[in-house]
């Protein structure tokens, strides 16, 4: 057998991590100067700041190692970079907080918000740097990995197709096996290179990284050899299952003792470290918000509403939140007081809007008071728009898995509405489109999609929106 060739994850970890601890110990340097004044004057650093650099580079080993770089991975984006450079910072920070405290260690709070700052704007720097570099460099063809797919079929082809169409994964297709008659191939036949039983005197004549087993139902038992044989010589297996077609989103694979179990739907938001960063970071703008802005814009779209038409500045309308339940949704009045206001959506060159009502729907400006909700916690600033109770009886009705999107709590801005889906819904499909946008963001979550979302809603506002009327 030919010596099978392995590439080291360990050495892109330890590129990552010797980057990282670069620029831990630059911040680190650059921000006591940067703080100097801050410190007694016959505070030497190199001298009197042993235990402070010490305490700083173990903290970060520590929490480099718990949370991972999601660089090693062969497809990634830079949202879960950037998620895990947050994470390991925010947990750096506790870690060395205690640490600190534990050693009576008496460190200026400036110099600690400076230093966080830097630390992950530099870390964030050098993670997506990093990764642009490891894409282009498995493009031209290194740090790549050798693989084969068993079976020939539809999911085959599929697998074969997404790993070969982005170069920058780093994926060199060796070929498919499969025991069915050519004719039956869904795949190019001149890619197929032999039956399943020909894949170990295969593995053992060429070098194999992975296998990827995409065999239907009932013939992926002739992969358990095969599997047998990867790993006792050190190569990786995957296998695609053939239920596939029934599974559109992510999945998580749990044991309950030795039962493998498989949840159809996966929340990143049901982790306590990912709601506390969502809770806090919601709790932090909507209180800045209020605090600052809104009695400006209240003082000035008030004064705008009453003078458009008689009734109240606010608009408070019963819609459907987390887990179904109720809660009075706050917004800026755009309407003239009508009976169908519960029932009916806004719709183009609907009479019922107001001037100034217009501006603020085009403007988003109407949506601002919902920072009420989000401080009361019956809100998000991201997350899925709250449906009217009526749209929730009938839509619930007419589309399947509709009830999912209440799984989280309801947004000011969402997914759906920075990706064409905002406004008056005239077809079901649309509805449906803004169902599937909901769906996504729940199992896709990260800190740093909500970052986004925000961005293209502030750009959205600035320009102006085609269907926001």
């Amino acid at each position: 057998m030919k010596p099978i060739k392995k590439h080291n994850i360990l050495s892109i970890k330890a590129i990552a991590a010797m980057g990282d601890f670069f620029f831990l110990n630059v911040c680190f340097v650059l921000t006591f100067y940067l703080c100097r004044n801050k410190f007694p004057s016959t505070f030497d650093l190199f001298e009197d700041g042993r235990m402070l650099w010490l305490l700083m580079n173990t903290s970060y080993a520590i929490s480099f190692s718990f949370i991972g770089i999601a660089l090693d991975q062969r497809a990634v984006f830079i949202e879960n970079i950037l998620n895990k450079v947050t994470k390991t910072v925010i947990l750096n920070i506790l870690i060395l907080f205690g640490s600190l405290a534990v050693v009576r260690y008496n460190l200026p709070r400036s110099f600690l918000i400076l230093f966080s700052i830097l630390l992950f704007a530099s870390i964030s720097a050098w993670r997506i740097l990093a990764r642009l570099i490891l894409k282009r460099y498995r493009a031209k063809g290194r740090n790549s990995r050798n693989v084969i797919i068993l079976g020939a079929g539809n999911i085959a082809n599929e697998v074969y197709k997404s790993i070969t169409t982005n170069l920058s994964h780093g994926y060199k297709f060796m070929g498919f096996f499969d025991n069915r008659d050519s004719k039956e191939y869904v795949v190019e036949g001149s890619l197929v290179k032999g039956k399943v039983d020909d894949v170990i005197q295969f593995l053992e004549e060429y070098s194999v990284d992975e296998i990827i087993c995409a065999l239907p139902a009932g013939e992926d038992r002739k992969a358990i050899p095969i599997i047998k044989f990867a790993e006792n010589n050190m190569i990786r297996c995957y296998i695609v299952p053939d239920f596939k077609r029934f599974l559109t989103k992510k999945v998580n694979l749990s044991f309950l003792e030795n039962i493998p179990i498989i949840s159809l739907m996966e929340e990143p938001l049901q982790g306590v470290f990912n709601r506390i960063i969502k809770r806090s970071f919601d709790l932090v703008l909507s209180f800045f918000f209020l605090l600052t802005v809104f009695p400006l814009l209240y003082l000035v779209l008030g004064i705008g509403i009453k003078l458009s038409s008689p009734g109240p500045v606010f608009f408070r309308q019963k819609r459907t939140g987390k887990n179904g339940e109720e809660f009075y949704c706050i917004k800026f009045r755009t309407m003239k007081q009508n009976k169908d206001a519960d029932k009916v959506q806004a719709q183009k060159g609907d009479d019922r809007i107001t001037k100034i009502g217009a501006f603020m729907r085009k403007t988003n400006l109407d949506e601002m008071p919902q920072f009420i909700n989000v401080f009361l916690g019956q809100m998000s600033i991201v997350g899925p728009r709250p449906h009217m109770l009526k749209h929730t009886e009938i839509y619930s009705q007419q589309i399947d898995k509709y009830m999912v999107r209440h799984l989280a709590k309801p947004g000011i801005t969402g997914w759906a509405q920075v990706t064409g889906y905002r406004g008056e819904t005239r077809e079901l499909s649309e509805m449906e489109g803004r169902i599937i946008k909901d769906m996504w963001y729940i199992e896709n979550w990260t800190f740093w999609l909500d970052i986004k979302i925000i961005y293209l809603t502030i750009r959205n506002m600035v320009k102006g929106e085609e269907k926001a009327y």
